[in-house]
């Protein structure tokens, strides 16, 4: 199993001045002990975890029983339903990407001269 400094990871685009994004998918990563990191812009997890991540942001996020409801915007199913598609594209992104991804990600400033 690779350390920290080697392990690949995956780059979940939740900020951290989105309180509710933010606070739900820091209470789902630890109330299923999944290790991470944050940055101002995302949150890390060890890609090897992807597919753990995978089932358990399914059975999380998405209501498979029941049919979504489009009246409310901002219910809380709604809120999980985005932040599960965050997620899961995520993991997409990191299983196609080619190219190394050793570090969590930091973004990018692109105000500094």
């Amino acid at each position: 199993m690779a350390d920290e400094h080697t392990a690949m990871w995956i780059d979940i685009p939740i900020p951290a001045d989105d309180p509710a994004g933010s606070a739900l998918l820091t209470q789902f990563l630890k109330s299923n002990n999944f290790p991470f990191q944050q940055s101002h812009r995302f949150f890390s997890v060890p890609a090897l975890e992807a597919d753990r991540l995978e089932q358990r942001v399914d059975l999380w996020a998405f209501r498979h029983d029941m049919p979504e409801d489009e009246r409310v915007e901002s219910s809380l199913d709604g809120t999980l339903r985005q932040l599960g598609e965050i997620v899961l594209l995520a993991i997409s992104a990191a299983k196609a990407n080619v190219a190394p991804n050793d570090l969590p990600a930091a973004g990018i400033d692109l105000t500094a001269n």
